[in-house]
């Protein structure tokens, strides 16, 4: 209902300036055939312009076909109000489509524009100055729409916020539970694995190689402790310290961990360069992950690790071969094949793993390490462009200006003499043009509108002020105004903007005063001081008025579109925080499951190996593995349709007829 009534006042008011003539002043209807075209053309407008919202462009062209057969049909100025057509229309297409959309519809129109002038007026004065002023409303009317649409992204990106908070809230306690797998996960599970590995292995050639239970007792030992301070880091809700920015130091030192240990790792890992947190973590993750599941299901097995960043991508990829020889023990959860392909996607990046060949096993992980290849940096001008709407006002503005220069006769348009040559014509380019930056710095605007303000009295000539003078004059203090309201809307200090009023005031008295003098002095009169400062101080409180209500206007603006941005921000920022409460509430009720579980026989195996006991090393690191995977399936219990539930660990290969025992 809202785009029909626009459309509907527009052709009524159309229809009561002509042919209706129910106004003063309308031409008078001669031809009918033009005021029946005229009808059918306003009424063909106001169609299109129902369709400006869902079909902007559709509704553009057929506003300005509509415009040009009522121009063409009826006489001058009788078709003055759906004229308004392809204005109303230009803006839906601003506010609505994307750049390029909209600059090809600007051009289009200006184009039009000339064409059609030229038809109606030819190349003449008149309709130059028509043309330039059509030109100039086109850009005030794109820099509108531009700055709606501008509103409206903001405002989408904040709900869109505020909806990601919410879900964040909703889901804060399935995360972490999901976030403290992983994390448990990550800092133990091949700690406790390494273990009982190597002190299995040990005790297996204990008759030919003694010296390799002392090795595994100690190693156990310093194991289990590393383990103990990672999980009592995680416990405090710090978890584990990050590590250096170099992933390839951090792969080497895991490399030669698992060499220790019997697997043959070889890395083939170029330095990439520091790269971001999140991407090393993950990439630590899944070759630490690929590491220990060999080490389970292949001890003594060829692995090979690759490491390579190709345009803004970091590909890893984990290849082993079958073990050595010896029963395949199972351990652990099952689960680090789903947990890391979560982390890897959060990043926006892939994660396969499957047989390589033979007995082998493969694991592939791709994901971004830079900006998306394509996206061209921004330009230095890109930030500090001028919004069109600037664009459009500064225009606007000079047009009024420089108009005044020029005063229509009898005979139409005609450039009259000025008396003081083209300078002022450049007097007042750079009185509107500091306002092309009056959002970045509204008080430097103010002042350099103001600063060209007070080069006013340079107009006076020995005659007076001359007419063309005063009317470029009167339609330039536009800018002062525009000055004062982008204080009022966007000056850092809401209540310090109140400030722009008596300097303004100050300013335009002390203008006033100086072209009281230049005048009485021009006129050979004599100057009283005490009478010259109060006219001065008069006309400039006068002058000054008008530009109170363009400051209240702009801190209206100001007001209601802070409390716009500060109720969108007071929403997310509650839904943030109650979605952290509720993740730290859920993390201290898991956290005492954890203490129970696992801690203490992890602390049994630290025990039991500074104490010399074998046995009870791979038994206590059994039982806290078992623990540890009845805890995980708490926190992130499988379902039926999880493909990771059935698909193997990652890393994993099975030598075809070993026997596969739990633990």
């Amino acid at each position: 209902m809202k785009t029909v009534i626009l459309p509907l006042v527009l052709a009524a008011t159309q229809l009561v300036w002509w042919p209706g003539g129910w106004v003063p002043g309308a031409p008078a209807v001669e031809d009918p055939l033009a005021a029946a075209v005229t009808v059918l053309a306003t009424v063909g407008a106001a169609a299109a312009l129902c369709l400006r919202r869902s079909r902007p462009v559709a509704s553009l062209v057929g506003s300005a076909a509509a415009i040009t057969v009522a121009v063409l049909a009826s006489p001058y100025d009788a078709a003055l109000t759906v004229a308004l057509a392809d204005l109303i229309a230009l803006y839906s297409v601003a506010a609505w489509k994307p750049r390029r959309t909209w600059g090809v519809a600007l051009v289009s129109l200006v184009v039009w524009q000339g064409a059609l002038g030229a038809l109606e007026f030819g190349v003449t004065s008149e309709g130059i100055a028509e043309f330039g002023f059509m030109v100039v409303a086109y850009l005030v009317t794109a820099g509108g729409g531009v700055a709606r649409q501008q509103w409206r992204a903001g405002r989408e990106a904040a709900a869109a916020a505020l909806r990601q908070a919410r879900t964040a809230h909703r889901e804060a306690g399935s995360g972490e539970r999901q976030r403290l797998s992983a994390e448990l996960h990550d800092v133990s599970a091949h700690h406790l694995t390494s273990i009982v590995v190597s002190t299995n292995a040990a005790l297996r050639l204990r008759r030919s190689r003694p010296e390799l239970l002392a090795e595994s007792l100690t190693a156990a030992a310093a194991t289990g402790r590393e383990a103990l301070a990672e999980l009592r880091a995680l416990l405090g809700g710090s978890g584990p310290a990050p590590a250096g920015p170099h992933l390839t130091d951090r792969l080497a030192e895991l490399s030669d961990a698992f060499t220790r240990l019997g697997q043959h790792v070889t890395l083939e890992a170029p330095d990439p360069g520091p790269l971001p947190l999140p991407v090393t973590e993950a990439a630590h993750a899944v070759v630490r992950e690929a590491l220990t599941n060999t080490l389970r299901y292949a001890p003594g097995g060829t692995v090979r690790v690759h490491l390579r960043l190709d345009v803004g991508q970091l590909h890893v990829v984990v290849e082993n071969e079958a073990g050595a020889g010896g029963n395949v023990v199972r351990l652990g959860s099952g689960r680090g094949l789903a947990g890391l392909r979560r982390r890897v996607t959060a990043l926006g990046g892939t994660l396969t793993a499957g047989p390589a060949g033979g007995a082998g096993w493969r694991v592939s992980v791709t994901v971004p390490a830079a900006e998306p290849v394509g996206k061209r940096p921004e330009r230095w001008w890109a930030a500090h462009r001028t919004p069109l709407i600037d664009v459009g006002i500064v225009a606007l503005l000079l047009a009024f200006s420089i108009a005044g220069l020029y005063i229509p006769d009898e005979d139409g348009w005609a450039v009259r003499p000025v008396p003081l040559g083209i300078w002022p014509l450049f007097l007042l380019i750079a009185h509107s043009a500091p306002l092309l930056f009056r959002r970045r710095a509204p008080w430097a605007a103010w002042a350099g509108v103001f600063a060209t303000a007070g080069l006013w009295p340079l107009w006076l000539t020995p005659d007076g002020m001359t007419d063309n003078l005063a009317s470029a004059l009167i339609f330039a203090i536009g800018a002062e105004a525009v000055a004062v309201y982008t204080v009022g809307a966007h000056a850092r200090h809401q209540w310090r903007s109140l400030l722009v009023l008596p300097a303004s005031a100050a300013v335009l008295g002390a203008v006033s005063l100086a072209v009281l003098v230049k005048s009485a002095g021009d006129a050979g009169q004599p100057v009283r001081p005490v009478l010259a400062v109060f006219l001065g101080a008069a006309w400039g409180a006068a002058l000054t008025v008008p530009l109170v209500f363009a400051w209240a206007g702009g801190f209206v603006v100001r007001v209601q579109r802070d409390g716009v941005v500060r109720r969108e921000h007071t929403a997310v920022t509650a839904a943030v925080a109650a979605a952290e409460s509720e993740a730290r509430a859920e993390r201290a009720r898991l956290v005492g499951g954890l203490r129970e579980q696992v801690l203490q026989h992890t602390e049994r195996v630290v025990s039991a190996a500074d104490a010399g006991d074998p046995d009870d090393v791979v038994a206590a690191a059994r039982a806290a593995l078992a623990a540890m995977r009845e805890l995980l399936t708490a926190l992130d219990p499988p379902t039926a349709t999880d493909p990771a539930t059935t698909a193997e660990p990652v890393g994993a290969v099975e030598r075809p007829g070993t026997l596969a025992a739990s633990a």
